[in-house]
């Protein structure tokens, strides 16, 4: 079951972050979603069940009002971790500070946010943890250090998490996408030329993904049907992990 959830999904207003939001009003949940822009979210804001907080997850000093202030008492039954930044940049020209830039959002703002979450005052028993990883955090690709690093960092934050969790039955997953056709991917192809688009593209046997195959997965694991499923990583890449 996945009505009447209240969960918590950064990376709201885009890709798989804003389409599970629709999924999981539809379907009853209240949820509160992290983003930087209200206006991507307009068609949602009128929902009783939908709280919208602007938030900018480099400013970890500001994570312990977001639970005080929205959680109205209650206690959320899931956290997704949607939020991401992609960067291609060749070794030669990374420095110290964007590496750290990007681990901040895909990485660090996630365990911050999941301190507050496994507190008992602000999840419930039972409740559920999904991370955003890619299975390129696995594979690897040339000019992605920074990305494929963060994405890699998360499969070790999931497993540790999901042992220090389990006494309050509280379950720890990832998911590893493939390349899904959302914003930040279209952003990506806008940078390079089509034979790097066509290569990419014949990396999954079936194709590029769409966020419709990714969202059956996160509800899954944030649903009850998932109650003995932690520490893992689910790929969902269209057979591009498996040549």
């Amino acid at each position: 079951m996945i009505s009447k959830k209240k969960i918590l999904v950064t990376g709201a207003t885009s890709g798989i972050g804003l389409a599970l939001c629709e999924y999981l009003l539809a379907n009853a949940c209240e949820v509160i979603a992290i983003g930087r822009d209200s206006n991507k979210v307009e068609h949602l804001i009128k929902n009783k069940l939908f709280v919208f907080v602007a938030l900018d997850l480099n400013k970890f000093e500001d994570y312990g009002n977001l639970f005080d202030t929205n959680l109205n008492q209650e206690k959320f039954d899931g956290f997704v971790h949607c939020a991401g930044m992609e960067e291609t940049v060749p070794i030669s020209l990374y420095v110290p500070e964007k590496i750290e830039n990007i681990f901040k959002i895909n990485v660090f703002s996630g365990i911050e946010l999941l301190r507050y979450f496994s507190k008992k005052k602000y999840s419930n028993e039972s409740a559920s943890v999904v991370f955003i990883s890619s299975v390129m955090g696995e594979l690897g690709q040339p000019g992605k250090i920074g990305y494929c690093g963060t994405k890699a960092a998360i499969l070790g934050v999931v497993k540790s998490a999901a042992l220090e969790l389990a006494k309050r039955k509280i379950r720890v997953n990832s998911i590893a996408p493939g390349v899904v056709n959302t914003p930040m991917t279209k952003k990506l192809f806008e940078l390079i030329d089509e034979d790097n688009i066509d290569r990419i593209k014949n990396m999954h046997p079936l194709g590029i993904g769409e966020v419709s195959d990714v969202i059956p997965i996160l509800v899954f694991l944030l649903s009850d049907n998932s109650k003995w499923i932690t520490g893992q990583n689910i790929k969902i890449d269209g057979g591009y992990s498996i040549q």
